[in-house]
């Protein structure tokens, strides 16, 4: 019987010093029945050339050329070209372990789930030319329905939130793609898709083995000053509030709620400590958000210390107000 074949979608924009090791990544797979599918999103470096160099020596390996139009565009590009039944997405400046590929379909089709997923290591860029995978690591995973999955994007322990919203350490069934794409001209997709995956999918696969090298450069999107597209990250959390509140899941919305309450305090401490011009315009959309968010709970205990992400209701209100003094 014939194995499976992965399609694995690159969104590529000016990444000639991190690509070749993220397509050696890829070709050097263990799992060899692969559909390569490489999305030049209209590069002005020599990425193109040497998708075109790699093609050259590699069949599996298709090309997609693009005026530049995003992330998002060229990871819907990749869905809608893919022939498979599996799909993955990985990020042009990133690289996975041999077995990626091998071990997460094992995952997904010994377990009849929808998405397997792995957990992800932070290299540092100088570090990438020499890295090479831990040679074992922790195998144990977990079996979760889609509302242990989606329990887990809004997770008080932040490595398991990040684990669980972001796109590329995940393997999909490709036919949770049938109506769902990602949000052209946006930045933070991972939140704008993630949960609508989840929902959708019976089944999730949760494994702590370390696949997949999230490589830390500076040039990087999420490294950029201070802007307003900082604010893109605010209508996901409106969409997870409306969705909460239409499946009737009241712990989720709390601990969603949370979470947005956690988020308006960072971006108003980034603001706080920015260049960025017109603070006064963004700290007024920061306060009407957060007291449309913002009901205390009766219930909460304020003396509750606070972990590593999500604190009380409490605590934020404070921390947000005291921002708001600092900047007067």
């Amino acid at each position: 019987m014939k194995s499976p074949k992965i399609s694995i979608v690159v969104p590529i924009y000016n990444v000639e010093n991190f690509l070749p090791f993220c397509l050696d990544s890829i070709i050097n797979q263990t799992y060899k029945n692969l559909e390569i599918i490489l999305v030049d999103d209209g590069s002005t470096d020599s990425s193109l050339e040497i998708c075109n160099k790699y093609a050259s020596h590699d069949k599996r390996i298709q090309i997609i050329s693009q005026e530049n139009h995003g992330l998002s565009y060229s990871r819907n590009r990749g869905i809608e070209v893919a022939t498979s039944d599996y799909i993955s997405f990985i990020d042009a400046d990133d690289v996975i372990a041999p077995d990626f590929c091998e071990y997460l379909l094992h995952l997904l089709t010994s377990n009849n789930a929808d998405i397997a997923e792995c957990k992800f290591i932070k290299i540092n860029e100088t570090d990438l030319p020499s890295y090479t995978f831990p040679a074992s690591s922790d195998s144990t995973f977990l079996v979760l329905n889609s509302i242990e999955a989606l329990n887990r994007i809004h997770n008080d322990n932040l490595d398991i939130c990040v684990n669980s919203v972001v796109v590329w350490n995940k393997l999909y069934k490709i036919n949770l793609f049938n109506d769902i794409r990602y949000p052209v001209g946006k930045i933070h997709e991972d939140e704008y898709t993630t949960y609508k995956l989840f929902h959708k999918a019976k089944k999730i696969i949760s494994s702590n083995k370390q696949l997949y090298g999230y490589v830390q450069r500076k040039s990087s999107i999420m490294n950029k000053p201070f802007s307003l597209t900082r604010l893109d990250a605010l209508e996901p959390y409106d969409n997870y509030l409306t969705f909460f509140k239409k499946l009737e899941d009241t712990y989720l919305l709390k601990k969603c709620e949370r979470r947005y309450l956690r988020l308006l305090v960072l971006i108003l401490t980034e603001l706080e400590y920015s260049d960025f011009k017109n603070k006064p315009y963004v700290r007024n959309i920061l306060k009407e958000k957060f007291n449309e968010i913002y009901v205390p709970d009766e219930t909460e205990d304020s003396t509750i210390k606070p972990d590593n992400m999500l604190q009380t209701k409490t605590y934020y209100y404070n921390k947000f107000q005291e921002l708001l003094k600092g900047s007067e």
